[in-house]
């Protein structure tokens, strides 16, 4: 809605008493009433120019100019010819991730989209916040913007729907303050197909296709979903991995022959993607355990800190296990339920570092995890459906903890 009429309270609210968010919801009152009272195309062309408050280094100079997804958005855009000068272009509009783009040119779309048959103008999902419509052709063509070789499209076109899945909670994760991401976890035949790294270095760089894709749902995130820093997305910190995060089940080392992808109910043949809120891996580095329980006990502490937001929010955390810790817990005879209820019953987080405040706050919202009202600490989950089990990586006695941002489920499609 190009020219939506917005009425501001400066942010943010987090840090102040009730009655100064009272004062700053008082002075936006006036602004309210205007907006009411104001003539409906005086206001749309007022405020398509108006320039968003944002800190002076941040460069998006409007609330609207860079909405492709707008409904008088044109198809194209005419640019310049050199690559130096339209990643300029791109960049000044705020359609990048800050590193430089493919030119999505007619030929190069074409090319992406192929003799696929499909149907440019087909409605995939809304993506939020800013519910820009994810066609088959805007995600064409910001498959082409990172990079994705054709094979990759059917891929996005799965992860574009899955975006549009209720329990993901896209609109808080592509706005918050929290430095979460969406993962995007491949699973099945396709890892082959595409070479979808599962292996070595696997949530690290070397992958086009792991690089490629992941960059490509950023690319959707910003470009569709409006998730631009400073703007929408309001994140403090941020994340490394909001460039790209995508690696693949590793089904050839799984010692117990059964992938996230198929707990979650899909069949060993069919390809997956699955998407979570999540923040960047905490790795854990267990090079002494000698068995199953050794080896938890070193992955519980990791998962167990107060700073996270399943600590308060409950949620999934992913445990992504390497294959020679999975190896060793497997032939200590765990199976992947026995895990879990381990995890449940020991990963603690110590009574000593909750602090008072976050103990009122867990009363509020997760009471069950508390051991003796938070004087005995508090358990990091309580159900299965807490810790998503997946293995991947090469050889090395690491696994990795991926915790979320909380309030998000994770979300799978066919591809």
């Amino acid at each position: 809605m190009p020219g939506l009429p917005i009425a501001i309270v400066p942010h943010p609210v987090a840090k102040l008493l009730p009655d100064e968010v009272a004062a700053l919801a008082a002075n936006v009152v006036d602004e309210i009433i205007r907006l009411w009272q104001t003539d409906a195309e005086d206001l749309r062309a007022e405020f398509k120019d108006k320039e968003p408050p944002v800190k002076k280094r941040l460069r998006y100079k409007s609330l609207f100019e860079g909405n492709f997804s707008a409904p008088d958005a044109p198809k194209l855009i005419k640019g310049p010819d050199d690559l130096e000068g339209v990643n300029r272009l791109f960049y000044s509009r705020g359609w990048t991730d800050g590193l430089p783009v493919i030119p999505p040119t007619p030929e190069r779309y074409e090319a992406m989209l192929g003799d696929s048959g499909l149907d440019p103008e087909q409605l995939l999902a809304l993506i939020e916040p800013r519910q820009g419509q994810a066609t088959v052709a805007k995600i064409v063509i910001n498959a082409v913007m990172a990079g994705c070789l054709p094979e990759h499209l059917p891929v996005l076109l799965a992860a574009a729907k899955a975006l549009g899945q209720s329990a993901l909670n896209l609109k808080a994760l592509n706005t918050t303050t929290h430095p979460c991401t969406v993962l995007a976890l491949i699973s099945g035949p396709v890892n082959d197909e595409i070479d979808v790294n599962t292996t070595y270095n696997t949530m690290g760089q070397g992958s086009l296709a792991n690089a490629a894709i992941g960059r490509a749902i950023r690319s959707i995130l910003l470009n569709v979903g409006g998730g631009t820093p400073g703007i929408l997305d309001r994140a403090t910190m941020g994340t490394p991995a909001k460039f790209s995060f995508c690696f693949g089940e590793n089904q050839d080392e799984n010692p117990w022959g059964e992938t996230l992808a198929m707990e979650r109910g899909f069949a060993a043949d069919q390809s997956t993607i699955t998407l979570c809120g999540v923040e960047g891996p905490h790795n854990v580095n267990d090079h002494y355990g000698k068995g199953a329980e050794e080896i938890l006990q070193t992955i519980g502490g990791t998962m167990c800190s107060p700073g996270l937001n399943n600590s308060y929010l409950g949620g999934e955390i992913m445990l992504v296990l390497g294959p020679e810790h999975a190896e060793i817990i497997h032939k200590d005879g765990f199976s992947k339920a026995d895990i879990k209820n381990w995890l449940i019953e020991n990963a603690v987080i110590p009574a000593h570092v909750l602090s008072e405040p976050q103990r009122v706050i867990m009363r509020q919202y997760v009471p069950e995890r508390l051991l003796a009202n938070g004087d005995q600490g508090a358990r990091i989950a309580t159900t299965h459906a807490d810790i998503q089990l997946v293995v991947a990586g090469g050889a090395g006695r690491h696994s990795a903890i991926i915790p979320s941002f909380g309030n998000t489920r994770a979300v799978t499609e066919v591809i």
